[in-house]
């Protein structure tokens, strides 16, 4: 649809980024900036990469194989779509905008680091509290993305339901796959 140039979506990424327009301010834009920095795809990875390691040792693989190969699919996906990004952006963005890798990256994390946080924390409110930080960081990484310009909505909503699908395709393949090591 966006390869298409669909005109229901591109009133919408508009009229998305012309509200943002309105809310602009210097020190929230700087600060979101911020955000963006230390909450970009790859460093995201890396900080997933360093938690699991220090909390499961040696089952990393399977979360940081996930999020990998997830990541290999949403650039993939970015290089065949090719969307230029908004041209008024807020602050440099570089590559494609199509689907958006900071919006994709910090929910399919935060998906990994939820199933992990399930089977690891067995406090109820210390679970609601990782819950709760959780998704207040991906309401903020998503959120400075169109705040700063450098995504359309459809970007940010096509890299949320990227993530979920990719999530739940993972989770399907794995299922089966242990139930069939279990059967041998």
């Amino acid at each position: 649809m966006v390869k298409l140039n669909n005109s229901m979506i591109l009133h919408v990424d508009y009229e998305v980024l012309d509200w943002m327009t309105y809310l602009q301010k210097k020190d929230i834009i700087d600060s979101f900036h911020m955000l963006a920095r230390i909450f970009s795809p790859v460093l995201v990875i890396i900080y997933m990469s360093v938690l699991m390691f220090l909390l499961l040792r040696e089952k990393i693989t399977l979360p940081l194989l996930e999020v990998t190969t997830g990541y290999i699919l949403m650039e993939f996906i970015k290089n065949y779509v090719a969307r230029p990004r908004p041209t008024d952006m807020l602050v440099r963005a570089f590559g494609y905008s199509f689907p958006s890798a900071h919006t994709f990256e910090i929910v399919l994390v935060s998906l990994v680091m939820l199933q992990v946080a399930k089977q690891l924390i067995y406090n109820k409110k210390l679970l609601y509290l990782t819950y709760v930080t959780l998704l207040l960081v991906m309401a903020l990484v998503i959120f400075s993305r169109l705040y700063l310009q450098v995504h359309f909505f459809s970007d940010v909503t096509a890299g949320v339901f990227l993530a979920l699908s990719w999530h739940g395709i993972w989770g399907n393949v794995i299922e089966k796959l242990t139930k069939k090591q279990r059967n041998y």
